[in-house]
């Protein structure tokens, strides 16, 4: 944990934001400025990164595709999982990785955070 929380504190550091850090459950969640979500959370040796965006509508379908795309890509180096969310504040269509700890890093989370933002723009 030690480890994702200097990650963390340098990622903060390069979007401008001090003391970032995972909250006690051992994970993070940033609302960006366009709405969507990006967080971190640890699962055993690997850390789960995950970028949300809100849907208004069609979101069953987003998925299905979402889903599609996951079956046809199996070798890819970056493999996503695809997910549906619903809130308070309404439905979230979700793309997810999975890498070792070890290989995470604060270049690595603005690489993958911007491979899963494009991910669900190719969705639309």
């Amino acid at each position: 944990m030690r480890q994702l929380e200097q990650v963390l504190a340098e990622f903060g550091r390069d979007i401008g934001l001090q003391g970032l850090e995972p909250g006690a459950s051992g994970d993070v969640q940033l609302r960006l400025a366009s709405g969507a979500l990006l967080g971190a959370s640890m699962q055993g040796e690997e850390v789960v990164l995950h970028y949300a965006e809100p849907v208004q509508f069609d979101t069953a379908r987003l998925v299905f595709k979402g889903m599609q795309r996951v079956a046809q890509s199996e070798t890819a180096a970056d493999p996503v999982q695809i997910g549906w969310r619903q809130t308070a504040q309404g439905e979230w269509l979700v793309a997810g990785t999975r890498l070792p700890l070890e290989r995470l890093n604060a270049r690595e989370v603005h690489r993958l955070g911007g491979h899963l933002q494009t991910w669900l723009a190719q969705l639309r």
